[in-house]
């Protein structure tokens, strides 16, 4: 049986639980919302890497179904699907609640936060990183196939390093090379065509 498929941003989370509590083969509603789960996961996944906590959370609660299968397992596993999923929608928003005005800058923020930051220097970063991005976009997108040319890939190098060099907060400078490096590497993983 094919499962159905959901936009999990309209889904009324309540009521889903009212009908899951209704129905006889629960395990099909677990299957609907697993596979609904694994494929957003996947987008959000691919979108930001640092979103792996969450494919974690989701294997602890498959592996918890997969290893006992009996009814409390059951509506304890589709809860803690529904669960994650919500959580999942929410984080989905966060860029808006952050400040971005889309997810690709809240990638380049999560790349650079952590959470012994002032108040001061996440203002700092946040701007960096639409500043970074936009800098980025406009660099690859005058670039042929920029991921294909040593001298294009260190072009892009480059401005990663001096934006960053000259924008980030002093107490984060000592990671600057790191930083670097984990943008560069999601640069070039995720934008190889021209943006």
């Amino acid at each position: 049986m094919e499962s159905r498929r959901f936009d999990i941003s309209q889904i009324d989370f309540d009521l889903l639980a009212a009908e899951f509590a209704k129905v006889k083969r629960k395990n099909l509603m677990i299957k609907d919302l697993n596979d609904l789960v694994q494929e957003r996961l996947s987008k959000m996944m691919a979108v930001n890497p640092s979103r792996v906590d969450y494919y974690v959370r989701y294997m602890g609660i498959i592996e918890t179904y997969n290893a006992e299968q009996d009814r409390t397992t059951i509506e304890k596993t589709f809860m803690e699907l529904m669960d994650l999923a919500k959580s999942m929608s929410e984080e989905e928003q966060r860029y808006a609640r952050e400040g971005f005005s889309s997810d690709e800058e809240l990638t380049i923020y999560d790349l650079l936060f952590s959470e012994n930051l002032s108040k001061s220097d996440i203002d700092k970063i946040k701007k960096m990183s639409k500043d970074l991005l936009q800098k980025i976009k406009e660099r690859i997108d005058g670039m042929d196939h920029w991921t294909d040319k040593q001298e294009t890939r260190a072009a892009v190098d480059v401005l990663i390093r001096n934006v960053l060099y000259e924008e980030i907060p002093d107490s984060m400078f000592d990671r600057l090379e790191a930083y670097r490096k984990a943008i560069y590497e999601h640069i070039y993983t995720h934008y190889k065509q021209a943006a």
